[in-house]
């Protein structure tokens, strides 16, 4: 459950940092969107990879180590890309792009949440808080993402 809590603590960080340091809305977005990237990405992969059968029990999954493992480093090469996209300063389109590709994905995610919340009855807290959190992700990150883009 501490992966969780790090998700939310690691991206408010991530989102008052990029307001604390960024001089304009690209500055602000090139902190914010790959930072919030390595946390959400990150967490998930290291969860997928580490902690799978603890991870699918507290969403209400079957666990399915392969499936992990493979979703586990599909996420950890969306992390190492924007840590790329933010060490080596490949501008606001790597950052918007890189934001965008993990939006898609916990969208996706949260659908398939929702799906098997209503299909199969799977009414775990954290099964029923991922369209939620999804929500919230593209609330934070797609308005100075736009912002960003238009500067």
């Amino acid at each position: 459950m501490m992966v969780e809590w790090l998700r939310p603590a690691g991206s408010g960080l991530a989102i008052f940092s990029a307001y604390y340091l960024g001089q304009d809305a690209v500055a602000r977005f090139h902190i914010m969107g790959p930072f919030v990237v390595m946390v959400m990405s990150g967490t998930v992969a290291f969860e997928s990879l580490f902690l799978g059968e603890a991870a699918s029990g507290k969403i209400g999954y079957r666990p399915d180590r392969a499936y992990q493992v493979q979703s586990g480093l599909a996420n950890a090469a969306t992390a190492v890309t924007a840590l790329l996209v933010y060490a080596l300063d490949w501008g606001r389109y790597a950052d918007a792009t890189v934001v965008t590709a993990m939006l898609l994905f916990f969208t996706f995610s949260a659908a398939n949440h929702l799906a098997t919340a209503v299909r199969e009855g799977n009414r775990k807290p954290v099964n029923l808080l991922r369209p939620v959190m999804a929500l919230v992700l593209i609330g934070f990150l797609l308005p100075p993402m736009i912002k960003a883009l238009n500067h």
